[in-house]
C-alpha cells in the first residue's frame, strides 16, 4: 500500500516538471515573437526582403584630370621685360646670410646662397641659379629679379618695382605688396605689368596686393588665392592652377591642363590680351568655374565635367537615386551610359544615353556617369587637389571615393550597407 502510494507520488512530480517544461518552452517563444519576430519584420521591410543585402556595386575608374596636361611654350630671358633692372647688376652686395639693417645698393643672392632679408634695401635684389632668398617683413626699394633660382619666399614683403621669377623651383608670396611705386610702365605681353613669374615650378601667392598685372605661365602647381590685383591676372600652361577669392581687374586663362576659378570677383578695370572682354575662357584642358562675380563681358567657356564608372557586382539591378559633389547634392543632371552599349532604362523608356533618375545598373553592368561640376561658395580647405563624390541607391547604399586632378580616381571602393543621412554625408 505505501509502496503504490509512492509510486503515485512520483508520477505526479513527473507530470509537473513536465508541465513546467511546457510552459518554460510557451514562455520562450512568446518572448522570441515579441521581440525578434518584429526586428526581422522591420530590417525586411526597410531593405524590401533583402534586395539591400543582395545589392553590390564598386567604383572601377573616373576620368577628367588624368589626361589633361597643359601646353607648353618657352619662358622669357630674365631681365628682358624690365630692361632698366635686367639681370646682371654692375655693383651689388653679396648676401651670403642675412641683411637686418637698411642698406643702400643693391643685393646680389650668389649662385646656390642663401639670403634672409628682415630690412629696407634701397637697391635691386638679383637671385642667382640655385639661390634662396627669404624676405620676411622687409622693403625692397627697386626691382626683383631671380633666374632659375630654388626658392623665392615673401612674406609680409614690400617690393617698389617689377618683379620677374624665371624658372624659379618654388615660390611662396603671402601678405606681401608688389609695384608699390605704381609704375605701370612696363609691358610684357600687355601693358602695366607688376610681376612674371615662368617655369614648371610650384607658385603660390595668397592675402596680397598687386598694382598692375600679374602673368604666370608655364607653371606646374600655380595657387592665386585671396588676393587683391588691380589690373590683369594671367594664368596660361599650368598644369594644375587654382584662382580662388580674388578680386581681379580682368581674368585670361589659356591652355591650361587642370584650372579651378572660384569665387572670383572681376572689376572690369582691365581687360584681356588684345580684347574688350574682361573674363578670357581660352583652351584649357579641363575647367571648373563657379561662384564669380564679373562686371563686364565673358569670352570662351570653362566646363568641368567629370565621370565617374560604377559596375553592378550583386546580384539584383542597382538604382542610384542620389548624388553628391563635394557633399552638395549635384547641380544639374548626370548623363550616362551602359559600358556594354546595349540600351538603357531611362525614364519609362529606353535610350542608349540617358539624362534622367534613378540611374539603374543591371547586374554584370558598369555605368559611365558623367557630371558638370562647381567649385562650392563657402570655406573649403586649401588648395584643393581633389573632388569627392558620393552615390547612393535606393537601397541607401553608398560609394563614395576621392578624383584627384593630377592623377584621376583614388582608391577603388566598394558599395557598404550602413545607412547613411544626406546631406551632410560625411
Amino acid at each position: 500500500m505505501l509502496s503504490n502510494l509512492g509510486r503515485s507520488r512520483r508520477g505526479v512530480a513527473t507530470i509537473i516538471a513536465e508541465v513546467m517544461m511546457v510552459l518554460i518552452v510557451i514562455l520562450m517563444s512568446a518572448i522570441v515573437y515579441v521581440w525578434v519576430v518584429p526586428a526581422f519584420t522591420s530590417q525586411a521591410s526597410q531593405d524590401n526582403a533583402g534586395a539591400a543585402y543582395a545589392e553590390k556595386f564598386e567604383t572601377v575608374r573616373a576620368q577628367f584630370a588624368t589626361y589633361a596636361v597643359s601646353s607648353p611654350e618657352p619662358v622669357v630671358v630674365c631681365g628682358s621685360q624690365d630692361t632698366s633692372v635686367g639681370c646682371t647688376p654692375s655693383s651689388y652686395l653679396t648676401c651670403g646670410g642675412s641683411i637686418t639693417s637698411t642698406y643702400t645698393g643693391n643685393v646680389l643672392v650668389p649662385i646656390n646662397g642663401v639670403c634672409l632679408i628682415t630690412s629696407t634695401v634701397n637697391g635691386n635684389v638679383y637671385v642667382y641659379s640655385g639661390g634662396n632668398l627669404t624676405v620676411i617683413g622687409g622693403t625692397i626699394n627697386g626691382g626683383l629679379e631671380a633666374d632659375s633660382a630654388l626658392s623665392v619666399t615673401l612674406q609680409n614683403a614690400k617690393v617698389s618695382g617689377f618683379t620677374g621669377l624665371y624658372n624659379v623651383q618654388t615660390v611662396n608670396i603671402s601678405g606681401s605688396a608688389f609695384n608699390t611705386s605704381g609704375y605701370l610702365g612696363i609691358t610684357t605681353d600687355d601693358c602695366c605689368a607688376a610681376m612674371y613669374a615662368g617655369g614648371r615650378g610650384y607658385f603660390s601667392m595668397t592675402n596680397s596686393n598687386v598694382t598692375g598685372q600679374v602673368e604666370n605661365e608655364v607653371g606646374h602647381n600655380t595657387i592665386v588665392n585671396n588676393n587683391h590685383i588691380s589690373g590683369r591676372l594671367e594664368i596660361e600652361s599650368a598644369d594644375l592652377g587654382q584662382i580662388i577669392n580674388n578680386v581681379v581687374g580682368s581674368l585670361d586663362t589659356d591652355w591650361n591642363g587642370t584650372i579651378v576659378i572660384a569665387g572670383n570677383t572681376v572689376t572690369g578695370n582691365a581687360t584681356c590680351q588684345h580684347t574688350s572682354n574682361v573674363v578670357c575662357y581660352g583652351t584649357n584642358a579641363w575647367c571648373g568655374t563657379g561662384n564669380n562675380r564679373i562686371s563686364g563681358a565673358t569670352t570662351g567657356t570653362c566646363i568641368g565635367n567629370v565621370e565617374v564608372d560604377v559596375r553592378n557586382t550583386g546580384s539584383t539591378p542597382v538604382k542610384f537615386v542620389q548624388l553628391y559633389m563635394t557633399n552638395i547634392p549635384l547641380a544639374g543632371v548626370p548623363s550616362w551610359q551602359l559600358a556594354s552599349g546595349n540600351p538603357t532604362q531611362c525614364g519609362s523608356g529606353q535610350s542608349l544615353t540617358c539624362t534622367l533618375f534613378p540611374i539603374v545598373i543591371p547586374v554584370g553592368d558598369m555605368a559611365e556617369i558623367t557630371m558638370g561640376w562647381t567649385p562650392p561658395s563657402g570655406a573649403f580647405p586649401l588648395p584643393w587637389n581633389y573632388i569627392y563624390f558620393i552615390f547612393v541607391s535606393s537601397h541607401q547604399n553608398y560609394v563614395d571615393g576621392y578624383l584627384y586632378f593630377q592623377k584621376g580616381l583614388g582608391m577603388p571602393l566598394q558599395s557598404r550597407l550602413e545607412q547613411r543621412i544626406c546631406p551632410p554625408c560625411y
